[in-house]
């Protein structure tokens, strides 16, 4: 039976010395050797004496130690903002047309990049499902966190500015403001539409990757594998 390493003792935790960094650092390579979950390593230097912040800081330094995949992270989350994007932003150059020319070139681009986008942003979704089953440790990746995050506020922003600016024309055009002069309210409405379509399922799928394993059972020991690129 293993022996479960003793965390070391910290009675002043803003003055390490360099003897107990050095312990820290021997009791995470044994904690990273089991794969222990990162809430565990924080409550076991808690119980040690740790100061809650610097207990927090070494957990999220031993997290930083699992921070693999950036490149397929990034592959994921950005194909599929930018796909998203595309799709937008061409519904809303079609809803332009209602009232003017259709920009046709403009028009052109952004569904080459549509086109071009959804392929990568495919494989990246299936890539990640593979990842999630056979990685143990991928949902502690900080890449993961930090580009599922930066979604979620994106398709906030967009989706929120987006009302804004059509109940600011809405008002505008009903009291007759200058500056509301010639925009249609058909079409904001459906520019609207458009962009609450894209973005409420878009940051539902981002918000539930974020935290797709925020229930998992921290004191549930990981079965020691082999993880790739280590």
């Amino acid at each position: 039976m293993m022996r479960t390493p003793t965390p070391p003792s910290f009675d002043e935790p803003r003055s390490p010395s360099r003897s107990r960094a050095g312990q820290l650092a021997d009791y995470l390579d044994r904690r990273e050797s089991t794969l222990v979950h990162p809430r565990l390593v924080e409550e076991e230097l808690l119980r040690s004496g740790w100061h809650p912040i610097e207990a927090a800081n070494a957990a999220a330094q031993y997290r930083r130690r699992f921070n693999e995949h950036n490149l397929g992270y990034s592959a994921l989350l950005l194909t599929t903002g930018l796909a998203a994007l595309a799709a937008g932003t061409c519904g809303h150059l079609l809803t332009a047309s209602l009232d003017r020319p259709l920009d046709r070139d403009t028009l052109a681009s952004w569904l080459s990049v549509l086109f071009c986008s959804i392929p990568f942003a495919l494989w990246a979704h299936r890539w990640a499902a593979r990842v999630d089953r056979d990685d143990p440790v991928a949902a502690w990746s900080r890449s993961r966190r930090t580009l599922a995050l930066v979604l979620v506020w994106a398709c906030v922003v967009v989706g929120v500015g987006r009302l804004v600016t059509y109940a600011a024309q809405l008002i505008g055009s009903l009291l007759g403001a200058t500056w509301a002069q010639g925009a249609s309210v058909a079409a904001g409405a459906i520019n609207v539409a458009i962009t609450i379509s894209i973005a409420v399922p878009l940051g539902g799928w981002a918000f539930r990757f974020l935290h797709r394993f925020d229930a998992e059972d921290a004191s549930v020991p990981i079965a020691q594998r082999h993880r790739g690129g280590r």
